[in-house]
């Protein structure tokens, strides 16, 4: 099957194959945000070990963000655009700001994820939430299997289709693990995550596979097997909210 070029942060910024590039939230890459200890939106929902598969609904909305399904079973999320039903979580607002872009690579865990990039020493002030993105390219057809979990919501998308999630306040858990067998091409792959208690942070993600590649968006097609499973890349943009 035709390879899938590797994730990246939708067309800006070149980054080298294998890496992981953050984005501003506004441009639906990867971006990291802070948001308030006490923020009311995010702190209305009850901590702990709350776990759910259909926090969000199959799709992407038409600003490629995750929508909120109201009838998922849990509490009521907010930060929720009245127009597209998707969350906000990841768009620069009065109480979310961007922080920063970068790059990770495959396979990612981060079991500190603060803010303001991703790096920091606690959550106390504000909540860091992220966005990577890339492009599997696949050569030939195969079985690709992706591996995820967090603290606390984390959604997969493949093609702007939702093929896992991690939704609901809890420690550091896995996600449902997801086969998918693909035809040669190329495929976007986001994987969105946010911090919404102060109890913890942390986000890991893997992607197995044999002959598969991914790295950023934008940069262009490898020519062979360069990025094989240790060094496949994905982009991420990171965003955080603000403190008080």
């Amino acid at each position: 099957m035709p390879a899938r070029r590797p994730l990246g942060d939708r067309g800006r910024r070149h980054r080298r194959p294998g890496a992981l590039r953050a984005r501003p939230a506004h441009d639906g890459r990867a971006v990291l945000h802070r948001g308030r200890e006490r923020q009311p939106r995010f702190r209305h929902n009850p901590c702990c070990n709350s776990l759910y598969n259909n926090e969000i609904q199959s799709t992407l909305g038409p600003n490629g963000l995750p929508v909120y399904n109201p009838g998922y079973g849990g509490p009521q999320l907010f930060d929720v655009d009245p127009a597209t039903g998707e969350l906000q979580w990841w768009t620069p607002s009065t109480t979310v700001t961007a922080s920063g872009t970068g790059t990770a690579t495959l396979p990612y865990d981060n079991t500190a994820f603060f803010p303001p990039t991703g790096s920091g020493g606690n959550d106390l002030n504000g909540y860091q939430t992220a966005i990577f993105t890339g492009t599997l390219v696949v050569p030939q057809q195969e079985s690709v299997t992706f591996s995820f979990g967090a603290d606390d919501d984390a959604f997969l998308a493949l093609d702007g289709t939702i093929i896992s999630q991690l939704g609901g306040i809890h420690g550091v858990s896995p996600a449902p693990v997801t086969t998918s067998v693909l035809a040669p091409g190329s495929y976007s792959l986001e994987l969105f995550y946010a911090d919404r208690h102060y109890s913890g942070a942390g986000l890991y993600f893997d992607v197995t596979t044999e002959g598969v590649t991914v790295a950023p968006p934008a940069v262009p097609e490898p020519g062979s097997l360069a990025l094989m499973l240790a060094g496949l890349g994905v982009a991420g943009a990171l965003a955080r909210r603000r403190g008080r």
